[in-house]
């Protein structure tokens, strides 16, 4: 077995790893609750939303790349319970922004702060400190991985 082909395999084991560990995490923050009945996939606009500013449906189906048909469906379902609303575009015509509301500003906030708390006392029941200092130097690492090209 030649170098590179040990280093793949070493980064395929890091990936399935990091990969599992993200769902178990993920899981666990998830028991916080799904806020006021919005939906994970609804919470996450909502998120792009309040940390992006108004985007258009196509602008949002491409950062969380999906198809924009399903977008314009989770759109339409924010805009039905308010959380959300379609502006014309100030520039052109045949689009629309994707504005969020007061309610949905404060819908997402509240399930941030629960799910940081969540994951905040996961931490500090689970976590010694000097396991916490290695996951905040290991959070440089994955912010540079997470990072829009």
């Amino acid at each position: 077995m030649t170098d590179s082909e040990s280093a793949s395999e070493d980064t395929l084991e890091t990936a399935r790893r990091l990969r599992l560990a993200i769902n178990r995490i993920r899981r666990l923050s998830r028991q916080a609750g799904e806020p006021s009945g919005v939906t994970r996939s609804q919470e996450v606009v909502l998120l792009v939303l309040r940390r992006q500013g108004p985007l258009s449906t196509a602008e949002l189906a491409e950062i969380e790349r999906v198809r924009p048909q399903s977008m314009g469906e989770i759109v339409r379902g924010l805009v039905e319970i308010g959380m959300v609303t379609k502006e014309p575009h100030p520039t052109d015509g045949r689009r629309e922004l994707v504005t969020l509301t007061r309610v949905g500003k404060a819908v997402v906030e509240r399930s941030s702060a629960s799910r940081d708390a969540e994951l905040a006392d996961l931490i500090a029941s689970r976590l010694d400190n000097e396991a916490r200092a290695t996951l905040d130097d290991a959070l440089e690492v994955l912010e540079r991985l997470a990072a829009e090209k």
